[in-house]
């Protein structure tokens, strides 16, 4: 089973090419639909944001006609590290929202968007107003990056082979 703590970018880094990272992939996307842990959660969240906010040549939102599921391998592997690195780093911080809402933000956060993201949630108290703030900047930590249609038809993150 895939944990939060196994996702540090090192083993990343040694994972083999080939078969290993087909089941690998396969396992995240299980991971993402049944969406059991807060880390994939999160990363569902993640993933429908950038989805939803990228466009294709035309202009068109990527999630029109693509879903998680033509993420490209090295992509889904970047951003379930980065992912799991913001949790590990911004546990306290993210209890006040669900967490598909926090991938969601973290997505628009890190990206920049005018609107969205942890900056535009109306807190319910002092404590999650500073929890927003804190995960705003947690979020700009990580840099802006885009979600791209690759010439192989996936999509892919301008950050995979920095990550993986």
């Amino acid at each position: 089973m895939i944990t939060c703590e196994t996702t540090f970018v090192m083993e990343l880094l040694n994972l083999p090419k080939g078969r290993k990272r087909t089941a690998l992939r396969i396992e995240l996307l299980q991971n993402i639909n049944l969406g059991e842990t807060a880390i994939f959660r999160l990363l569902r969240g993640y993933l429908e944001a950038s989805l939803w906010t990228s466009t294709d040549d035309e202009g068109e939102p990527l999630d029109k006609d693509f879903c998680i599921t033509n993420i490209a391998t090295e992509s889904l592997l970047s951003a379930w590290a980065e992912c799991s690195r913001f949790i590990r780093e911004n546990e306290t911080d993210l209890t006040h929202l669900d967490d598909a809402r926090n991938g969601y933000n973290f997505w628009l956060s890190r990206s920049s968007y005018g609107s969205g993201g942890f900056g535009d949630e109306r807190p319910s108290d002092e404590s999650a107003e500073c929890a927003m703030r804190q995960l705003t900047h947690a979020s700009h930590v990580f840099g802006e990056i885009d979600l791209y249609l690759g010439d192989d038809r996936k999509q892919h993150f301008s950050n995979e082979s920095a990550v993986v």
